[in-house]
C-alpha cells in the first residue's frame, strides 16, 4: 500500500469502524511514472469515466451499503456460488463490482489429455467436421470444427462438460508461458449468453481480464 492509502485504511476503520479490505486490484495504468505505487493498485481510471457520465455524486465519509441497478451478471465463482445456494450457507461473501465495459472475456483455454488423433477421432464420432464459417466453434491448435448437431452456445459448453467429465481435456492457463500443442479454445460465452435462467456453464469456462 501506499502511505495515502494506509492513511485512508485507518481514517475508514477509526472514523467509521468498518474494515479495510485491500484489494489485488489491477494492474497499473502505463502512464504513471510514481515507482512507490504498487503494481496491483488501481488509479481510477474507471471511476473517472463513471464521473463523466454525470451520474455519479461523490460523498465524503460514506461507504456504499446498497444501490440500484437493473441487472447483476456472476461473471466467476458461479460453482462457489452454487453451493452456497444449494446449501443455504447464510455468511458474507466479498464480491468485486464492475462495469461489463471494463472486462474482456475469453475462452479459457483446455489441454488435451489423449493423442491429438484420437481427439480428432472423437470429434467426428460427435458430428464435428473442420468448419470456418460457424459461429459456434471449437479450436484444436488453429484447426476449427463445429457439428449441424450443436445448436448454440449451451449445446457447446455441454459439451465442454462432457469432455471434462470423461477427462479428455483439463484447464489451461491463457497467460501460461509454456509453449505448448494440443490446446482447445471454445467459442467466447458473450455477456448476455450469462442470463439463461438455471444454466451453469461448466467450471474453467470463461477468461477473464483484466486479472484481479
Amino acid at each position: 500500500l501506499t502511505s495515502n492509502e494506509i492513511i485512508f485504511g485507518n481514517q475508514v476503520k477509526s472514523k467509521l469502524n468498518y474494515p479495510f479490505i485491500q484489494s489485488r486490484g489491477f494492474d497499473r495504468n502505463s502512464s504513471v511514472k510514481e515507482d512507490q505505487w504498487p503494481r496491483s493498485s488501481s488509479i481510477g481510471t474507471t471511476f473517472k469515466k463513471a464521473l463523466r457520465t454525470g451520474n455519479v455524486q461523490i460523498l465524503s465519509n460514506h461507504l456504499v451499503e446498497s444501490f440500484e441497478t437493473e441487472k447483476f451478471i456472476l461473471l466467476d465463482g458461479h460453482h462457489r456460488y452454487d453451493f452456497i445456494i444449494r446449501n443455504i450457507i447464510e455468511l458474507p461473501i466479498e464480491v468485486v463490482l464492475i462495469s461489463s465495459q471494463d472486462v474482456n472475456i475469453d475462452s479459457h483455454l483446455s489441454e488435451i489429455n489423449i493423442k491429438k488423433a484420437e481427439f480428432i477421432d472423437f470429434l467426428k464420432s460427435k458430428k464435428f467436421i473442420q468448419n470456418l464459417n460457424s459461429n459456434i466453434y471449437l479450436k484444436v491448435d488453429n484447426e476449427v470444427y463445429s457439428s449441424d448437431e450443436i445448436f448454440d452456445i449451451y449445446d457447446l459448453y455441454n459439451f465442454k462438460r462432457e469432455c471434462f467429465q470423461n477427462e479428455l481435456i483439463s484447464p489451461f492457463p491463457n497467460d501460461s508461458k509454456k509453449n505448448n500443442e494440443n490446446i482447445l479454445s471454445f467459442t467466447p460465452i458473450k455477456i448476455e449468453e450469462f442470463y439463461k435462467e438455471n444454466y451453469l456453464f461448466p467450471p474453467k469456462s470463461t477468461w477473464i481480464t483484466p486479472r484481479i
